[in-house]
């Protein structure tokens, strides 16, 4: 198992390497050497660090999010104005459809208006099978009546 590491890991070097070039190890070593290491908020206590580290003053600061986002405010005023200047568009603006707030507000006006049309024809059929003098087809008319508002009962639930 030892064994398969370590070769692991030399594959690993070779591969690295390549990638890099041939003085890879070198390269990575003298890199972390030479950077140096720099805090903005703390300040080391041992006094290897304190030697080594440049602890970083606030004129070294150059990127600070105030100074990155100062002009934002400018921009958005400004994209905020050419909206403002553009003409709009009336044919945008108007519905698909411009009666469509008239049909939903008058909808629940004719369904009543439909159920009192039902009972009024009925009510005439009543009328003219009684002067008629024709009792069973009266019957008829009654049931039929008594069935349709009972449906209209339902779908009005």
């Amino acid at each position: 198992m030892e064994e398969e590491a370590r070769k692991r890991k030399e594959r690993l070097a070779e591969l690295r390497k390549r990638k890099l070039g041939a003085n890879a190890d070198d390269a990575r070593t003298s890199a972390e050497a030479e950077k140096s290491l720099a805090f903005r908020s703390y300040t080391p206590n041992d006094e290897k660090l304190k030697e080594s580290v440049n602890i970083a003053t606030p004129d070294d600061i150059t990127d600070t999010v105030e100074s990155e986002t100062k002009d934002l405010a400018k921009i958005a005023i400004a994209q905020a104005a050419e909206k403002d200047n553009e003409e709009v568009d009336l044919f945008n603006l108007a519905p698909k459809k411009p009666n469509w707030d008239l049909k939903r507000d008058v909808e629940k006006k004719l369904h009543k208006l439909d159920r009192r049309t039902q009972r009024a024809i009925l009510e005439l059929i009543r009328v003219r099978l009684q002067e008629s003098g024709d009792t069973e087809g009266m019957a008829e008319v009654i049931a039929s009546a008594e069935k349709q508002a009972k449906l209209e009962a339902e779908y009005d639930d």
